[in-house]
């Protein structure tokens, strides 16, 4: 890991200044996760994305979400209202994402959005913090390997299920 310190680089060199990586772009992990709320409390699930989140991987989500709610439903022979609360970002406000809000509306699920510039409302915020700021070592990891090791043995301690 890079220690803090302050350096200089000098100005007109016609260089820009690179801090060198072990991976360039393939360095990193992206998770798409949903806290679920129940009379048992809260229950993390996440899935780890090939890429960046986009919003064919949001609905690909939503849609695995809908799938597990009207299995439910069939299971308990009732109605089940599942509501899903998003932040503002693009990849989940999208036309491509508002088109399919029918669809699940049809298998009991609903979405709905936290006011824009809210951060504070969204209580996966918490959950994230809490993962790369205390559960994941803080170091650089030598191969992306590592690095997923490290992010299972978190999710394990915050008995996260991988969908």
């Amino acid at each position: 890991m890079l220690s803090l310190c302050k350096s200089w680089f000098p100005r007109g060199s016609g260089r820009q200044f690179e801090v060198p990586t072990r991976w360039g772009s393939q360095g990193r992990i992206n998770l798409i996760g949903t806290l679920a709320l129940n009379a048992q409390g809260e229950h993390l699930e996440v899935r780890e994305l090939t890429a960046s989140c986009t919003q064919d991987a949001v609905i690909a989500y939503l849609d695995t979400l809908a799938a597990q709610s009207e299995a439910e439903q069939r299971r308990l022979g009732k109605p089940r209202l599942t509501v899903v609360v998003l932040d503002n970002a693009s990849f989940h406000r999208g036309q491509a994402v508002r088109a399919r809000e029918p669809v699940w509306a049809e298998k009991g699920m609903l979405l709905r959005y936290l006011p824009p510039y809210s951060p504070m409302l969204n209580r996966i915020e918490t959950t994230w913090r809490l993962l790369k700021g205390f559960l994941m070592p803080r170091r650089c990891y030598n191969t992306v390997a590592e690095l997923r090791a490290a992010l299972l043995v978190a999710l394990n301690a915050l008995g996260a299920t991988i969908i």
